[in-house]
């Protein structure tokens, strides 16, 4: 059946404010990068959280055919689903891969990535969305996590067939 789990909360209202600026700049024929800064900003129950969000991804030509790339970026996220296995933000990352173009219209990348996160929500043990006695602030535990990983993808880009395929494999850790 269906379950209303908002039985006795509140409604909690907020504003949430974001401003991005990104430019491309291109240093020499070979090494290229985008910069970007998201300033954000979020107003609830008379407190106001902000964060600065730097973002930066460079390519670097190692030959006509072969790249090497790199990117950075810091994220938070205000609002999150409290599930029974949630995401949780802010989060920084960090990646790093090669890219290689053949004349036939294939492209190759492999690229790593890691991942450090703060704040992950989660219910308390024993605790569930069931009981809505309690405020959901009662109910929740907060915790860190990483996670790494790494990518082969592979493209088609010319031809009668075209196509493209991908295979990740990445590890979690989260500890509350």
């Amino acid at each position: 059946g269906n379950t209303d789990t908002t039985v006795g909360q509140s409604s909690i209202f907020a504003t949430e404010t974001d401003v991005y600026a990104e430019d491309d700049i291109k240093f020499s024929e070979r090494l290229k990068a985008n910069v970007g800064l998201h300033l954000a900003g979020f107003n609830v129950r008379s407190k106001f959280y902000h964060s600065v969000q730097p973002r930066l991804a460079a390519r670097y030509l190692l030959s006509d055919k072969l790249s090497a790339k790199a990117s950075f970026v810091q994220m938070n996220q205000y609002i999150n689903l409290l599930t029974n296995s949630s995401v949780g933000l802010p989060t920084r990352q960090g990646a790093a891969g090669l890219a290689y173009t053949h004349d036939k219209g294939y492209e190759i990348s492999v690229e790593g990535y890691y991942k450090t996160m703060e704040n992950i929500i989660e219910y308390r043990e024993g605790a569930g969305f069931f009981n809505t006695a309690t405020s959901w602030e009662d109910k929740v535990t907060s915790g860190r996590g990483t996670s790494y990983g790494g990518e082969l993808f592979v493209q088609k880009k010319k031809g009668k067939f075209t196509g493209m395929m991908g295979y990740t494999l990445s590890w979690t850790q989260r500890q509350f």
